[in-house]
């Protein structure tokens, strides 16, 4: 940062150098401070930066040296026009959204999707115990307020058994083929970002949907359908590696569904105590 007298004292054919050197660190802060984080939403390159501000508030929106394309476009997007390609599947959407932005939403949304996970678990099986007396139903109401929060539970242990089943698969496959490493968090982050699919509880609870096993069906489609396009971005392979990664951390949260009665009753039954 030069001081008010070394700039007086610059000579003149050194101005434009000059700010063009703070035009650029005032780029780096504007956008983030970390170099080479950023990916170009075409070809995959890295870049430093997504747009430049010159004097004046005059903003640029910066080229990929790769592929001479604009690094980012989605930076001028509504961030509805952003939602939509990302539900098309589109990578750029999905190169935007995991590289190029710095948001923490995806620990707020994986609550709101394990509550949304527990629902379906609590209503279906709230709906087989329907046909009960008066009496029965006036406990059940209690032991099912009771029974959500151990839906709850178990949702966040399947979940986990899915990240985890496809971080270990990735880190397998990564030493097996020699490929070069992908960051943990990341990967992290975007499965559950992916996890957006089990929303689709909110609109069967407003309409007032019966059909709990079709909607447990789709938001798995979403899910896997999402989570394999995202694992393909991140790692630049095709879409049979990153859907196989994907089925092997969907296996893992089958297995995992074997101990779910079991971690259910002790739950209850000491809930109970």
């Amino acid at each position: 940062m030069l001081t008010w007298k070394s700039k007086m004292s610059a000579p003149m054919g050194s101005e434009e150098k000059l700010v063009e050197s703070n035009m650029k660190s005032k780029t780096t802060c504007t956008t983030h401070t970390n170099l080479n984080r950023y990916l170009c939403i075409e070809c995959g390159t890295y870049a430093t930066a997504l747009y430049k501000i010159y004097s004046g508030g005059v903003i640029k929106i910066a080229h990929c040296e790769n592929c001479s394309k604009v690094v980012d476009k989605y930076v001028e997007f509504d961030p509805v026009i952003i939602l939509l390609d990302a539900l098309l599947y589109k990578p750029q959407a999905y190169r935007h959204i995991l590289f190029n932005t710095n948001s923490n939403i995806h620990w707020k949304l994986s609550i709101l999707c394990l509550l949304c996970d527990a629902y379906t678990k609590w209503a279906q099986r709230s709906r087989l115990n329907s046909a009960s007396d008066l009496l029965d139903r006036q406990f059940l109401f209690f032991a099912l307020q009771w029974h959500f929060y151990v839906m709850f539970i178990i949702a966040g242990l399947e979940l986990s058994t899915f990240l985890i089943g496809v971080v270990a698969s990735t880190i397998l496959h990564r030493k097996i083929t020699g490929s070069p490493g992908i960051c943990t968090s990341l990967l992290l982050r975007s499965l559950l970002l992916c996890c957006v699919g089990k929303l689709l509880v909110i609109p069967m609870v407003i309409w007032g949907t019966t059909d709990i096993e079709t909607c447990m069906w789709l938001t798995r489609l979403f899910v896997f359908t999402s989570a394999t396009q995202a694992l393909r971005v991140i790692m630049n392979s095709h879409t049979a590696l990153a859907s196989s990664l994907i089925l092997l951390g969907f296996s893992a949260q089958y297995l995992s569904t074997h101990l779910s009665p079991l971690l259910e009753w002790v739950l209850m039954q000491s809930f109970a105590s």
